[in-house]
């Protein structure tokens, strides 16, 4: 057998004095196909108009660096669960790959009949980017302020319809919060996807919908609804005159969605480290920050975006998000 550099260098680390182990390692490296040979999958397992916007974005980038083009494949339902669990039924060769959020880590205790463990069956690439939260109503709603919601007139003293885009996403999770700690009467309306829930709420259907901000932003702009508050502690830099819940002194309803790429657990870790490159390199392209920035995402730092801080983030939220669920007893709504 004729042995190529990449082999003789095993073999010469071998003669060295290297382990047998690290040796071995060398070889399956070395005689591992290059990655990727072919087209990426990246599965969302939400509406179009949500994460796909920011993914669509990066996707390309991506693609670019590693000569190989990225897809978007929707696997809907279970507020994203059905296509982590597919994902995490996937071959372990990074071909295919998900994007994940933060009712991932709900799965658990939202939905009894979820047959994967996010924890243990995924396992971290690198953060994409982080996005505030948003309260909104329609333009000919006569709320102008989340002490409107706080305080109502008369004629809403059974409460008001608040949408939410499926049992156990993070809107759902901070209507029911909000309804615990300041008492905020909400008759919950579940929704297939915010694109549905924000065209109920321009034609007065229903009186609220706490939505990711970059899917609400362009029909703030446009004039179509109205923002109340921002779920943040710091005003945002595409609403700087929307006040925040830190304004409003509450304590937990502060939080920020975010989006991740995970890959089946077990992927080759040379595998998991040129997805990570890709990413990192993605975000590092000049302009996309501003861009992704535009569209109210704070993407995340390529210099320190690691999987290893990826694994460090995803054990806080969940078990700060455990804690508020079962704290508070917020369960699914049927």
């Amino acid at each position: 057998m004729k042995l190529g550099n990449r082999e003789m260098a095993a073999l010469m680390a071998a003669r060295d004095g290297a382990p047998a182990g690290a040796m071995a390692g060398a070889m399956a490296a070395s005689l591992a196909p290059p990655f990727p040979e072919r087209p990426i999958t990246i599965v969302v397992g939400f509406p179009p108009g949500g994460g796909d916007m920011l993914m669509g974005e990066i996707a390309r980038y991506m693609g670019e660096e590693l000569g190989q083009e990225l897809t978007l494949d929707y696997r809907l339902g279970a507020a994203g669960n059905i296509g982590a669990a597919s994902v995490a039924r996937s071959a372990r060769d990074g071909y295919t790959i998900f994007l994940a959020g933060r009712p991932n880590i709900f799965h658990r205790l939202m939905y009894d009949e979820v047959d994967y463990d996010f924890s243990f069956d995924l396992a971290p690439v690198g953060m994409v980017a982080r996005m505030p939260f948003v309260m909104v109503t329609g333009k000919h709603s006569p709320l102008t302020s989340l002490n409107d919601v706080m305080a109502p007139a008369p004629t809403h003293s059974q409460g008001f319809t608040c949408a939410f885009s499926e049992i156990g996403t993070t809107s759902h999770i901070l209507g029911g919060f909000l309804q615990q700690t300041v008492g905020i009467r909400l008759v919950n309306a579940p929704y297939h996807g915010v694109v549905e829930a924000l065209a109920d709420v321009i034609g007065g259907r229903t009186d609220l919908l706490i939505s990711p901000l970059p899917m609400a932003l362009p029909l703030i702009r446009s004039g179509n609804i109205k923002p109340l508050v921002v779920m943040a502690r710091e005003r945002a830099a595409a609403l700087p005159a929307v006040p925040t819940t830190g304004e409003f002194r509450l304590p937990g309803a502060e939080t920020e969605g975010w989006y991740a790429l995970m890959a089946p657990a077990r992927t080759p870790r040379p595998v998991i480290a040129t997805l990570n490159r890709a990413v990192n390199a993605a975000l590092a392209r000049p302009g996309l920050k501003e861009r992704l920035e535009q569209l109210a995402y704070m993407p995340a730092h390529p210099a320190d975006n690691t999987p290893e801080r990826l694994r460090a983030h995803l054990a806080d939220e969940t078990e700060k998000w455990t804690a508020v669920l079962m704290d508070r007893n917020i369960h699914p709504l049927h």
